[in-house]
């Protein structure tokens, strides 16, 4: 397995998705906006838009959709999204990493933001948490490489966000 470390400008639909399989595991690397953004956006218009449309079907026919069996529709999603579950989540960690967040921070930004989602149904400011690091989340992985780095020696912030390499 090779570390994805994707350079800025040079990132093509192709090579997006080489890196997306190959770095299946690798949470280590880094991954640009462009890295990022089309694997993602194939996978939205690929995967969640028929979901979505499925699914509001369903709803809007009680669970009776013409023609089609949803449930075997459903069970492909599932078995795919079981599939791109780990290289979706290693391309996110790298695409953080490469904004300038540090694995760690990365990682515990996650965690939060799941647990605050299992609470969401108990309490809406749970829900409101839960929103919020999804949005600085949605955020980080819009910012350009090396966006997010510090030059603060604060132990809060260097354990959330990567020091800037200095200079000579």
């Amino acid at each position: 397995m090779r570390e994805i470390q994707e350079v800025p400008g040079k990132v093509t639909i192709k090579t997006a998705f080489r890196d997306y399989f190959k770095g299946y595991f690798d949470f280590m690397g880094r991954s640009t906006r462009a890295g990022y953004w089309w694997v993602m956006g194939i996978i939205i218009l690929i995967l969640y838009i028929p979901l979505f449309i499925l699914l509001g079907q369903l709803l809007i026919t009680k669970g009776h959709v013409a023609g089609i069996n949803p449930w075997i529709y459903l069970g492909i999603f599932a078995i795919i999204a079981v599939g791109i579950f780990i290289p979706t989540l290693a391309l996110s960690i790298r695409r953080y990493r490469d904004a300038g967040l540090n694995g760690r921070g990365a990682v515990t930004l996650w965690v939060l933001n799941g647990l605050a989602s299992s609470y969401s149904q108990q309490s809406r400011g749970w829900a409101f948490i839960s929103a919020v690091i999804g949005l600085a989340l949605l955020i980080t992985a819009l910012l350009k490489t090396n966006q997010l780095e510090t030059d603060s020696d604060n132990p809060l912030v260097t354990f959330f966000l990567r020091a800037k390499v200095k200079e000579n």
